[in-house]
């Protein structure tokens, strides 16, 4: 089922970029300090049927991804350098050879939104949190 293509996908992609995964599902927030700097954390949102034929149904797989930048000397110095590595980042997941080939397969990949904050507001470490969407569209087949 190309469902299963989104996970691997963004773990392949952010891995290239030396990012490390935080594997726990549904927590972000257990990521311990001395490895947040370059951690990622996904999270699938709620998908969505969009087309149907005969033999595939067309899905529309968003997923969110938190990075995670830390140590910075000042949040200005935070924010410039995590809008730098976000823009590596969405080249990186977007570029249409790097799920083209992909198996299973992955139609496209689109970016729905991209934020950044930081990770704890009452902290003075400077730690950024990068947030994108990624829409991905993707068939399973059903014959």
């Amino acid at each position: 089922m190309s469902i299963q293509a989104v996970r691997p996908y963004i773990t392949e992609q952010l891995s290239a970029l030396n990012l490390s995964e935080h594997t726990d599902p549904f927590n972000d927030e257990n990521i311990p300090s001395n490895i947040i700097d370059g951690a990622f954390h996904q999270m699938l949102l709620p998908f969505s049927g969009v087309d149907k034929n005969n033999v595939s149904q067309g899905i529309e797989a968003p997923v969110q991804v938190k990075v995670f930048f830390k140590g910075y000397r000042t949040p200005e110095d935070a924010l410039t350098q995590s809008i730098i590595k976000a823009e590596e980042i969405m080249v990186q997941v977007l570029k249409t050879e790097n799920y083209f080939n992909y198996n299973p397969p992955i139609t496209a990949v689109f970016l729905d939104s991209l934020e950044f904050a930081p990770y704890d507001e009452e902290s003075n470490d400077n730690t950024m949190m990068v947030i994108f969407v990624f829409r991905f569209k993707l068939y399973v087949c059903i014959e």
